[in-house]
């Protein structure tokens, strides 16, 4: 199977498995991705109900928004350790965290590293551990990172169906398709892998975690300011970015065919498309 680092950065930069910024596409990439999922961070974070002095862990921290959000709710008396696997997303990270002494980031796999800055009261991850090539020994290497009792908050996406922004937009392109694109191995590493509430329960308990809640979480999340930056995120991510990459599709024409799909839903606040994610809690 794809290794987690591939498939990540697949899903962060589709253009080059080892996600350097081509001509300046990861920072806006990055930036639209966290615009993408503001709402449903307020959720997470709501849930993991972050103290001042705790210290916590960002699984698959990206850019960093969300270590750094983590920061700033434990305080100066706190830390939060952001972890992931490409090198320029954490350059992106360290740089947004210029100059403050409670953060730090470090390249490292939290499924099967060992994680500098253990132990942590707290660890928390916004669409970052669906990447796993082992499941069960990546969450409980995460939970060997906890101090006893310390516990996971994690936001992951329910199933493709019950999300209109991605299922949307690839039913858009139906026009440019040459097949159906096939569904996902629902065991396989990527962004639909915990959509099964049972699955979860299945594998933190392998892990060894107790206590566990899956909670449903439906809202809107904004894909993008207007329908061409819209447009411009989803070709880059998801199931769009995949039928382009596998069809060989023209990509300009598939962008177009997404801003004619998206412009009626342009409101003030962005373009913002329906969508169903587990928030998940477990403790070590």
């Amino acid at each position: 199977p794809p290794s987690a680092a591939n498939v990540i950065c697949r899903i962060e930069n589709p253009v080059d498995h080892e996600c350097p910024n081509q001509g300046g596409l990861l920072r806006p990439l990055r930036e639209s991705s966290d615009l993408f999922r503001v709402s449903l961070t307020d959720a997470a974070f709501a849930v993991a109900d972050l103290k001042p002095g705790e210290s916590v862990l960002d699984i698959g921290c990206g850019g960093g928004a969300t270590t750094l959000r983590a920061a700033t709710l434990v305080g100066e008396t706190g830390r939060a350790v952001g972890v992931d696997i490409s090198r320029s997303l954490l350059d992106l990270a360290r740089a947004r965290a210029a100059g403050r002494g409670n953060v730090a980031f470090h390249d490292a796999d939290a499924g099967a590293a060992s994680i500098p800055g253990a132990p942590f009261d707290a660890a928390l991850s916004r669409f970052g551990v669906m990447f796993f090539d082992d499941p069960a020994a990546a969450f409980a290497n995460i939970r060997r990172a906890l101090a006893p009792g310390g516990r996971l908050v994690f936001a992951c996406w329910r199933p493709f169906a019950e999300n209109l922004w991605s299922a949307e937009p690839l039913a858009a392109l139906s026009p440019l398709l040459t097949a159906p694109l096939a569904p996902p191995d629902p065991d396989a590493p990527g962004p639909f892998a915990l959509a099964d509430a049972g699955k979860i329960n299945r594998i933190l308990d392998q892990a060894g975690w107790h206590d566990l809640s899956i909670m449903p979480w439906d809202g809107k999340v904004a894909v993008g300011r207007d329908a061409h930056e819209a447009a411009a995120f989803l070709i880059k991510i998801g199931p769009c970015a995949r039928a382009i990459n596998e069809q060989n599709l023209d990509a300009d024409r598939a962008k177009q065919l997404l801003v004619d799909f998206l412009r009626p839903h342009e409101r003030p606040n962005g373009v913002t498309r329906p969508a169903a994610c587990w928030i998940v809690r477990a403790y070590a």
